[in-house]
């Protein structure tokens, strides 16, 4: 009877454990299939494998699955914003928003979630390293090249990194769209940190992105009257749940 009991509470624990563990898909390079790791019990079992001991760290992603859910919801929620802001204006000011609505429809967001994925910090932490219970995600690779401009500009999409270079070096020549902030910028790092930056010839300060940088020129609060810093503070937090390209 003794031994029964012994080897049912065995096989519950057991159970509890394969339920308690992370299930992870590891993207390593754009365009490649994932390889799915079970079994992770804590965040030290997954970013220190060793095929993953080439990766670029600060720009590495891991969501969970229902946060993805909520994160897809918010941007979607985003859309129809900025969709009924832009169905209140005309003109220049319509197409501005419009052009801004089609960047945020572009992007593939995810459930990020805010921890360092740095597998030395994830060994020393005291809260480094926790459980990993449900189903994840993480994104991870080399170190990228270029930084994206984003959001009201003339020509948003990707540019080279060049060492040194600051945020405002990087928006010479591009032409602001009606409405946009022309005093401050936005950096959104690899990490998932956000900086306001000050650009104009007034208040300049030399600030140099890292790679994979976000430079992003939101809503100027002198031009709209609709809340302009709450669309600008969705559209920073989507473009942090970015998913790495």
């Amino acid at each position: 009877m003794i031994k029964r009991v012994v080897m049912a509470l065995l096989l519950s624990l057991n159970a509890a454990s394969v339920f308690a563990a992370g299930s992870v898909k590891v993207f390593t390079s754009t365009g490649a299939e994932p390889k799915t790791l079970t079994g992770a019990e804590h965040l030290l079992d997954l970013v220190g494998q060793p095929r993953l001991s080439n990766s670029w760290w600060p720009g590495a992603v891991i969501s969970e699955e229902r946060a993805t859910t909520e994160a897809e919801r918010q941007q979607q929620a985003l859309l129809a914003r900025l969709a009924a802001l832009g169905a209140e204006e005309n003109g220049v000011d319509a197409a501005a928003i419009n052009t801004l609505r089609q960047q945020i429809h572009a992007l593939k967001v995810t459930g990020r979630q805010k921890i360092n994925l740095d597998p030395d910090v994830v060994r020393v932490s005291e809260r480094g390293n926790p459980p990993l219970q449900g189903n994840y995600t993480l994104w991870v690779g080399p170190q990228p090249t270029d930084i994206t401009l984003f959001g009201l500009l003339s020509r948003p999409g990707k540019q080279p990194f060049v060492p040194g270079r600051d945020v405002a070096s990087y928006l010479d020549g591009q032409s602001r769209l009606s409405g946009a902030d022309r005093s401050f910028a936005w950096v959104i790092y690899p990490d998932g940190r956000t900086q306001k930056v000050p650009i104009a010839y007034w208040n300049k300060r030399h600030v140099e992105p890292m790679p994979g940088s976000i430079i992003f020129v939101g809503l100027s609060d002198a031009v709209w009257s609709s809340t302009p810093d709450e669309i600008n503070a969705d559209i920073l937090r989507t473009l942090t749940q970015r998913i790495p390209e």
